[in-house]
């Protein structure tokens, strides 16, 4: 190769990965790990969503369409796959309080409701940008009540609410909102106190909004050191209400008190335990058990809250 491609293909290889300042980033070895590369039982090709059932089992969607459930240990239970597949694969998934789980269908624009044992049970949405409708749809969250919401990108940048039965209701986050505008919102996570939090990945950013829609606050600008974000793709919670944010630009996970406070890292590039590459995901178990989506090494790894060091 010649020296002026190296030069290039060097360049190239630091605007992915980006210079690390010192005491950004920390490789911590997880407390457990399973998957690997491949397309068989328990293997994953670029999985990149993951929630938690009910009873504390790990639904995982790869790029294969493929979706697995897990025990809490990581013996699989069970698979099955997207009905249709050959124009993309889902990029976010979410659980009901009664076990179904509800697949963001990205590429077919709808959203595919499954029984725990992989049978549909239900589907809505078209292609579009009216009420109702999707372009690419990202997450999915569902309240306590039933209420669905439903983030979405590639022009329409908003999140959808539905009713239980699957009816529209309305739409926030979108181009005309201001501060509350919403750039590829790409995880959703529902809170106790009905509100819910949303990964602004395209403006680097948490934002949490009422049901409603009323940006209630926000934290987060681009950046690599403590505290800043590059696309964030995914918040889950605590049980004591911090926050668990995984950056798929920056090969981390850092952790927030409710308010945005900075209260620690885990992570750094690499193929080693403890180190990312291209994160999508986060899922949190009982007695706060943090499954990491490890999409570029084609792995889960498993973390504690003690896991987190305070960087400065």
């Amino acid at each position: 190769m010649s020296r002026a491609r190296l030069l290039a293909a060097a360049w190239i290889f630091a605007l992915l990965v980006g210079c690390d300042p010192p005491g950004s980033d920390v490789a911590i070895p997880p407390r457990d790990a399973f998957g690997r590369t491949g397309y068989g039982p328990g293997e994953f090709s670029y999985p990149r969503a993951a929630t938690i059932a009910p009873n504390g089992d790990l639904y995982v969607v790869d790029k294969t369409a493929r979706i697995q459930r897990f025990s809490p240990e990581g013996n699989l239970l069970r698979e099955w796959r997207m009905p249709e597949w050959e124009a993309g694969k889902p990029t976010g998934v979410g659980i009901a309080p009664d076990g179904r789980l509800f697949a963001a269908d990205t590429h077919y624009a709808r959203v595919i409701a499954f029984a725990p044992d992989g049978t549909e049970v239900a589907r809505f949405g078209s292609f579009g940008i009216e009420d109702g409708q999707f372009r690419l749809p990202t997450d999915v969250a569902i309240a306590a009540d039933g209420t669905i919401f439903v983030g979405e990108y590639s022009g329409n940048d908003r999140i959808s609410r539905f009713t239980p039965e699957y009816e529209y209701i309305d739409s926030f986050g979108g181009a005309e909102d201001g501060e509350a505008a919403l750039r590829r919102p790409q995880g959703l996570c529902i809170a106790p106190d009905n509100t819910l939090w949303v990964a602004d990945s395209g403006n680097h950013r948490i934002c949490r909004f009422s049901f409603e829609g009323e940006l209630l606050s926000s934290f987060g600008e681009r950046g690599r050191g403590p505290g800043q974000f590059r696309f964030p793709y995914n918040v889950e919670r605590l049980s004591d209400g911090s926050l668990i944010v995984v950056e798929y630009g920056n090969n981390r996970v850092q952790r927030f008190d409710s308010s945005g406070r900075y209260l620690g890292g885990w992570g750094r590039a690499g193929r080693e335990p403890g180190e990312l590459a291209y994160p999508w995901a986060v899922a949190v178990g009982p007695n706060d058990r943090i499954y990491v989506i490890d999409s570029g090494n084609n792995r889960v790894q498993i973390i504690s809250p003690k896991d987190f060091r305070k960087l400065e």
